[in-house]
């Protein structure tokens, strides 16, 4: 009986195009969305705060607790592996804000374990800047707040990896692990100043300039990426002006900037393989010519120098 070649072909293409579309799917590293503070409850309200502001919310919940806290009250497993090492991080219903006042704070991801060896990966993630709450007079008029905090932040990596798509990298003091000093090479961010929170955190989410993207070359399972103000304090003493003539104050905000606060809230952290291989490993390169052969009856798929067969199983 004669064989339908022509149809033998077709299906060698179709499987070699699931094989590359199983390198294409996206492998994730780490994914963050801080979704138990959103949902952690306690007799039927809700543990934290909606929003990054002082005071209570609508539920009648306190100022968010902050990392102190969390580790002293039972409730760090909320955080989801994520810590700080400088303690200033609160913990708010659906994401996290750094700092305090006068305070740089940090927050810390945990390891990329899932990594086997030294892999390049992408970092994304949503940072909005903190604008103090505005407050209206009985007429519903304009009274008073609206400040936005310092405008930028730092990203850094721990570990092994180096960062690559920043515009501006600095060094910057910091601590391992062990609180020892340490000095890290970190991404320089700038918030646009239409994305502070407003009067709905939620809507501030939406705010397209929020997002973000780094790579990081040669990331182990070792390594951890690091969010902080750009003065970090170990030492417990006021900051009394973030602004440098690197990191000026904006003269566009709407009420002004506060040089002292660098509050920065961040949300939808994701970490995934910038290059994913294959079924089975097979990484074909763009410029790797393929081609499909018959021999001895079987089709082969042909990239490069290497032979599969239509499972993607390499033929030696």
């Amino acid at each position: 009986m004669k064989k339908n070649y022509s149809k033998i072909l077709m299906t060698a293409a179709l499987a070699f195009a699931a094989v590359c579309g199983a390198q294409a799917e996206e492998q994730v590293v780490l994914q963050e969305n801080f979704d138990k503070l959103e949902t952690a409850m306690e007799a039927g309200v809700h543990k934290y705060g909606k929003n990054p502001w002082t005071g209570k919310d609508v539920e009648g919940v306190e100022y968010q607790p902050n990392y102190n806290t969390i580790q002293t009250d039972g409730n760090v497993a909320d955080l989801n592996g994520w810590s700080s090492r400088t303690t200033y991080i609160y913990a708010c219903q659906g994401f996290i804000r750094i700092s305090k006042t006068s305070f740089g704070g940090d927050l810390v991801s945990p390891k990329f374990a899932s990594l086997s060896k030294p892999t390049d990966v992408k970092l994304s993630w949503q940072g909005i800047g903190y604008t103090s709450l505005i407050q209206l007079d009985e007429a519903g008029e304009y009274k008073s707040g609206g400040v936005h905090d310092h405008q930028y932040y730092y990203v850094a990596v721990l570990g092994a990896g180096e960062i690559e798509g920043a515009s501006k990298m600095n060094k910057v003091a910091y601590k391992d692990e062990n609180m020892n000093d340490i000095e890290v090479n970190a991404a320089l961010v700038k918030i646009p100043t239409d994305c502070f929170v407003t009067m709905d955190t939620l809507q501030a989410w939406t705010f397209e300039g929020t997002k973000n993207e780094l790579t990081i070359k040669d990331a182990t399972a070792e390594t951890q990426v690091v969010f902080m103000s750009t003065i970090p304090n170990f030492t417990k003493t006021k900051t009394t002006d973030y602004s440098t003539a690197e990191m000026p104050i904006d003269e566009a905000a709407p009420h002004g900037v506060n040089k002292k606060v660098n509050r920065v809230i961040f949300d939808n952290i994701k970490v995934v393989v910038a290059d994913p291989s294959g079924v089975n490993d097979i990484n074909v390169a763009k410029e790797v010519k393929v081609r499909k052969v018959i021999e001895n009856g079987q089709v082969l798929i042909i990239s490069g120098d290497k032979k599969y067969n239509l499972m993607g199983a390499e033929v030696k």
